[in-house]
């Protein structure tokens, strides 16, 4: 089982954010560690990560991210 896990809240409605929200298994329930919004789950991924990134947490945390946003958007995550 993975450590971390993405719950996300996508809207039905037009011009609404996508939230998404990093679990922590390992940490007592409900563990969220950051969370992140968007106009879609490619954005919301990317704020999610750069939130990581400015919040220092655990390098495990920002790859499981980097990984997910990766696989969605078919390049890595970038500062810019």
């Amino acid at each position: 089982m993975d450590q971390f896990a993405l719950q996300w809240l996508v809207p039905r409605a037009p011009n609404r954010q996508t939230h998404v929200m990093l679990l922590d298994r390992e940490r007592p329930a409900p563990s969220v560690l950051a969370v992140g919004h968007g106009a879609d789950k490619v954005h919301a991924l990317l704020s999610l990560w750069r939130t990581l990134i400015t919040d220092a947490e655990s390098a495990a945390a920002i790859a499981y991210v980097a990984d997910e946003y990766t696989r969605r958007a078919g390049t890595a995550p970038t500062t810019s």
